[in-house]
C-alpha cells in the first residue's frame, strides 16, 4: 500500500484581492441565499479541481478513505465560494479532461485549487498521481501511466490567475519495495509556493479506517473553518496532528511564497488586526527576501535564544563533494529552529542528489529521529535547489546536514 500525503502549493501573489467568506457551516439551507447576499462580497472567482480515487486495479491496492475525504473537501470549499469539478475514481482519460477544464476556468483570474486523494508515487525525484486504471507493473511503467505533478503545476502556474493551490492526498506504502512503511512522494519547493504534507517527505501515513476521513483531513476541516491565514491554519493542523498520532505523524510545511494572504474564512477584521498590531516583530536583513510570508515572523532575539546552541555541520559524501556545494543559514522561525540552503550543482550533467537532517537538541541527543529520512532533490547541470528545513520540535538547537 502507498502512503499519504498532503501537498499545498500556491503560486507568486500578482493581484491582491479579499473574498469576505461568512461562516455558513451552520446556516440552514432554507436561509442561506438570504444571508449570503447580506453578508458575502465576492470579487474574484474561486475555482476547485476534487479528485477522489478509492478502486484502484491490478497491482494497486483500494483504499478506504480518499473519497470520503474528497466529498468532505467539497463540502466545505462550496461553502466557502469555489465553483468546485467534482470525480470520483477517475481514470487517466477523466483525469485528464477534468484538469483541461479547470486551467481553462482558473486562465479566467482569481483563485485556483486542485485536490487529488488517491495513490501516488516518486520516481527518480518525480511525483505521479494515479489514475484507478492505470496499468503499472513496475515502477518504471509510472511515467507512462499516471500524471506527473510538475506538469500539473506548471500549467497552473502558466494560467496567470492570482493565486494557485493544490493538495494532495496521495501517498502510501510503496507498492514496488519489500518493505513496510517505505514510499511516499518527494519533497516539492518550487519558488513563490506554498507547500503542505499531511505527514513529512519520505514519511508513511494510514489511510485510516473505513467510512472515515483521515486524521489530517479531519484536522484541516476543522481549522479551515477558522478565521486564519492559509499558513496559521496549516500550523494549527499539523500541531493537532502531531499530537493525536501519538508523535508518529508530523505534517510538514514548507513555506515559498514571496507575498499576500489567503483565507478559506474570511476573519474578523478587527480583531486581527489588532493581533498583528501587538504581535509584529521587524526582521532583520537578510531574511526577509527569503522565503518571506505573509504572516508576522517570531524571529529569534537574545533572550529566546540564551539557552539554545546554534551551530551546524554539512556532511557530504566523497564521492560528491566534488560535484556539490552547499550553503546554508540558520534562524529561528516561531520558536522552532529553521535551515535554508541552496544545493548547487558543479559539474555539467544532471544530478539526483539525497539530503537528511538530523536534528539535535542542547545535550547532543537526536529529537524527532523517526521523522528524519532521506529526501531527493533533482538538480539540471550547473543550476541550484533551494531547500528549507524546520525543526520538528522546539528543543532542537543544532543540526548535522547529511548529503549523499
Amino acid at each position: 500500500m502507498m502512503k499519504k500525503l498532503i501537498y499545498l502549493i500556491i503560486s507568486p501573489l500578482v493581484f491582491i484581492g479579499c473574498y469576505a467568506t461568512p461562516n455558513m457551516d451552520n446556516i440552514s439551507s432554507s436561509n442561506r441565499g438570504v444571508n449570503v447576499k447580506a453578508t458575502e462580497k465576492i470579487i474574484e472567482q474561486r475555482v476547485a479541481l476534487v479528485v477522489g480515487n478509492n478502486d484502484y486495479i491490478g497491482r494497486l491496492s483500494k483504499l478506504n478513505n480518499p473519497i470520503n475525504d474528497a466529498r468532505a473537501l467539497k463540502d466545505i470549499l462550496e461553502k466557502r465560494g469555489f465553483e468546485v469539478i467534482y470525480a470520483e475514481d477517475g481514470g487517466k482519460k477523466n483525469m485528464k479532461e477534468n484538469l483541461n477544464k479547470f486551467y481553462s476556468k482558473i486562465a479566467k483570474g482569481g483563485v485556483g485549487m486542485f485536490y487529488f486523494s488517491g495513490h501516488g508515487i516518486e520516481v527518480d525525484g518525480q511525483n505521479y498521481l494515479i489514475p484507478i486504471d492505470a496499468k503499472i507493473e513496475a515502477k518504471s511503467d509510472t511515467e507512462y501511466e499516471a500524471i506527473a505533478l510538475n506538469k500539473i503545476t506548471k500549467r497552473m502556474e502558466n494560467s496567470g490567475n492570482r493565486l494557485n493551490i493544490v493538495v494532495l492526498d496521495a501517498c502510501r506504502n510503496d507498492p514496488f519495495s519489500r518493505a513496510v512503511g517505505i514510499g511516499g512522494l518527494a519533497k516539492v519547493e518550487p519558488i513563490g509556493m506554498f507547500v503542505s504534507f499531511s505527514t513529512g517527505a519520505g514519511s508513511v501515513a494510514s489511510d485510516g479506517r473505513s467510512g472515515e476521513n483521515g486524521l489530517f483531513t479531519k484536522s484541516l476541516i476543522k481549522y479551515m473553518k477558522r478565521g486564519l491565514d492559509l499558513r496559521d491554519v496549516f500550523q494549527q493542523t499539523r500541531k493537532e496532528v502531531y499530537q493525536a498520532s501519538n508523535h508518529k505523524q508530523f505534517p510538514a510545511i514548507y513555506d515559498q511564497t514571496i507575498n499576500g494572504k489567503f483565507y478559506f474564512t474570511q476573519p474578523n477584521i478587527s480583531k486581527t488586526n489588532a493581533i498583528v498590531a501587538s504581535t509584529k516583530v521587524a526582521e532583520p536583513v537578510g531574511t526577509s527576501t527569503v522565503n518571506s510570508v505573509s504572516v508576522p515572523i517570531k524571529l529569534a532575539t537574545k533572550e529566546s535564544m540564551e539557552n539554545k546552541i546554534y551551530s551546524s555541520k554539512v556532511i557530504i559524501k566523497p564521492s560528491l563533494s566534488k560535484m556539490i556545494t552547499v550553503d546554508n543559514s540558520t534562524r529561528n522561525y516561531n520558536d522552532m529552529l529553521e535551515i535554508i540552503f541552496d544545493v548547487e550543482n558543479k559539474s555539467h550533467r544532471n544530478i539526483n542528489v539525497k539530503y537528511k537532517v538530523k536534528w539535535l537538541n542542547n545535550e547532543g541527543f537526536e529529537v524527532g529521529e523517526a521523522l528524519s529520512s532521506w529526501q531527493p532533490i533533482f538538480i539540471d547541470a550547473e543550476d541550484s535547489k533551494k531547500v528549507r528545513e524546520i525543526a520538528p520540535m522546539p528543543t532542537a538547537s543544532s543540526y548535522k546536514l547529511y548529503f549523499k
